[in-house]
């Protein structure tokens, strides 16, 4: 277990500005983590949990992380993206989704077309859902799609979603996650939101 690796990518999650993990016997015991008040404990525990879970195949116990945070004067309250609705047809070898999206009073709709696998039955509805916020940003090529897991625990089923992103020449990973009630594809949807609204406020400004 290489932790350079791990503090490397727990510090590509929003709102941590530095990390410590410690081991035994190849087993994490101790993360220490030093954040910014941008985002709550509890939502940057549960990124944590998700990006060791998707990333590494490691169960972490939250207990075993700790946050101390620190002021940030850079944070600004942004009004966030909000999913409006998803549709997904699929016909023989074609799938088609429809992602709607409600940002500032006003609703804008991608459609998506692919391959109807079963990996890329969950990966457009993410792609059509950051290629949606690409056009409520007006920019194109921010974010790429790198990965959809469906994954459970305790007998709750949950949609982990990873997206790249590009901000001034540099690439981040995003994890976003949702728990699955009803709708799957919605859930996907939700899931990516989850990701790319903490980053919205940088790319705006």
């Amino acid at each position: 277990m290489d932790l350079n690796i791990i503090q490397e990518t727990l510090n590509k999650i929003e709102g941590i500005i530095n990390s410590k993990v410690v081991s035994e016997g190849g087993e994490i015991t101790e993360i220490h983590i030093l954040a910014n008040n941008t985002r709550s404990p509890k939502q940057i525990v549960r990124d944590i949990e998700s990006t060791l879970y998707a990333q590494f195949d490691y169960r972490i116990d939250k207990n075993k992380i700790s946050i101390a945070a620190i002021q940030s004067e850079d944070y600004l309250v942004l009004k966030r993206i909000r999913l409006s609705g998803v549709s997904v047809v699929s016909k023989d070898n074609v799938i088609e989704c429809s992602v709607n999206l409600s940002y500032d009073e006003k609703e804008y709709s991608t459609n998506e077309v692919g391959i109807n696998t079963a990996a890329n039955r969950k990966k457009i509805v993410a792609t059509a859902t950051v290629k949606t916020v690409e056009q409520i940003l007006g920019q194109a090529f921010i974010f790429d799609v790198q990965d959809v897991i469906i994954n459970s625990s305790n007998n709750v089923n949950i949609a982990t979603v990873l997206v790249n992103v590009m901000l001034g020449g540099n690439e981040e990973t995003l994890v976003g996650s949702a728990i699955i009630k009803k709708d799957i594809n919605e859930t996907i949807a939700k899931a990516t939101l989850d990701a790319i609204n903490r980053r919205i406020q940088r790319i705006t400004l």
